[in-house]
């Protein structure tokens, strides 16, 4: 008797955004309805030179960054750290040209990585980040929570004013980052990488803690993916901002595979809210139907974050449903000394409860298991790890006859569109 093979479905999902940047290939039996629900802006080009040059010479209600730049001494550069996807490297040689137009000495330039209380980035981050020719002839700190801030009061929401001293003495402020959905601030961008990026310990356990609302762990209802308008930690964060002072932001939005596809250049309230508007379409994702089986969440952006593919997807699972998180991180989840883990017993002060699945399984496929997360994904012994595709689907196979699955590619940066046009 003459066998056939068997027909396969096949789909590529981006892998290592800070590595070596491949796609991992996953198939299922042809029977099975699988349906992949990319965002909107997954498959956009790369932005083009002139849009860069054109952002950074006519910024939104500012002057142009070369015309700030005029008769300053020392200037900042504040990037956002390796939990974001901003590839500053493909628009930084534009930025530094300008400055560069304006007469500023590369030795009067430094750069400060806007780790907010994440762990420390290192030289090969930084060269990955920015470049290996701006690692070698500018000199880049990382920003440190814990000493070292000036003080300048408190804001209306009481939090108080504390900022890395460094950026404080110079007189002009750049800062480079991109506009994502985030769970607590609706989008990140703007306003968001000064605090908490650049902020004091104290300044953001107060934001989180009281403005958020974790240190009672009831959350503010004016927070959450996609919500900007009277988002309480927006308004802390430019109230914030606007004292402790930021001369220009840059913001990028990144394609399916975290390449920059448009940048917003100007005043960081007026240029954030184009991005958003942008944003709310670029990463919306359409259709994708409610209580599907299998959810198969792909973590690229965020990869060391990847609890947010999780809380920013599984109430499309049903109960009996398998949620599986690509999460390809060598680095581990990040060191979070606000709301991480730190031993079996201890955690950092606003280490809330990890996520108790209401589903049937929650798989991670990841070649770098950690046993305990450091950002805590959900209860160690609620975790099955799996290294490799195809023990992955036979565990969906042992658990559902014929399936319906959705593959979500950027499971962290990308939402339903109904969340993101919600306002």
């Amino acid at each position: 008797m003459k066998v056939y093979p068997l027909r396969l479905k096949v789909f590529h999902l981006p892998q290592l955004h800070w590595y070596r940047n491949y796609d991992l290939k996953i198939d299922f039996p042809e029977s099975w309805d699988v349906n992949f629900y990319p965002m909107k802006g997954y498959y956009d080009s790369i932005i083009d030179v002139k849009e860069i040059k054109r952002a950074l010479r006519e910024p939104i209600n500012s002057k142009s960054l070369r015309n700030l730049a005029e008769g300053k001494r020392d200037i900042a550069i504040v990037v956002d750290d390796m939990t974001r996807p901003t590839k500053v490297h493909q628009i930084i040689k534009y930025v530094l040209d300008e400055l560069k137009e304006a007469k500023i000495p590369s030795d009067n330039i430094r750069f400060i990585v806007g780790l907010g209380t994440h762990g420390a980035c290192y030289r090969f981050d930084m060269a990955k980040k920015l470049g290996e020719r701006v690692v070698n002839e500018y000199a880049v700190y990382n920003h440190n929570p814990f000493y070292g801030n000036e003080k300048f009061g408190e804001t209306s929401y009481g939090t108080p004013i504390e900022v890395n001293a460094e950026y404080a003495s110079c007189d002009l402020k750049i800062a480079i980052g991109s506009i994502l959905p985030h769970p607590g601030a609706g989008f990140g961008g703007g306003s968001k990488l000064i605090l908490p990026g650049i902020a004091g310990f104290n300044s953001i356990y107060h934001l989180h803690g009281e403005v958020e609302g974790r240190k009672e762990g009831k959350g503010n209802p004016n927070t959450g993916w996609g919500k900007v308008k009277n988002n309480d930690m927006r308004k802390d964060m430019d109230e914030f901002t606007k004292i402790v002072g930021l001369d220009i932001k840059i913001d990028v939005l990144v394609n399916g595979k975290g390449d920059t596809t448009k940048i917003f250049a100007g005043n960081f309230v007026d240029e954030f809210e184009e991005g958003v508007k942008n944003g709310r379409e670029h990463y919306s994702t359409e259709n994708l139907p409610d209580k599907v089986d299998v959810i198969i969440a792909n973590i690229y952006a965020k990869a060391n974050e990847a609890i947010l593919g999780l809380i920013n997807w599984k109430h499309k699972l049903d109960q009996k449903g398998v949620m599986v998180l690509i999460a390809n991180a060598p680095e581990g989840q990040i060191t979070h000394y606000m709301v991480g883990t730190f031993g079996k017993r201890f955690g950092a002060p606003l280490k809330g409860e990890p996520i108790t699945p209401f589903f049937n399984r929650l798989i991670v496929l990841s070649k770098y298991k950690i046993l305990d997360p450091w950002l805590p994904i959900a209860l160690p012994e609620k975790i099955m790890w799996i290294k490799n595709w195809k023990e992955v689907l036979e565990e969906i196979k042992n658990i559902h006859k014929n399936p319906r699955i959705a593959i979500i590619p950027n499971a962290d940066i990308q939402c339903e569109e109904k969340i993101l046009k919600a306002e």
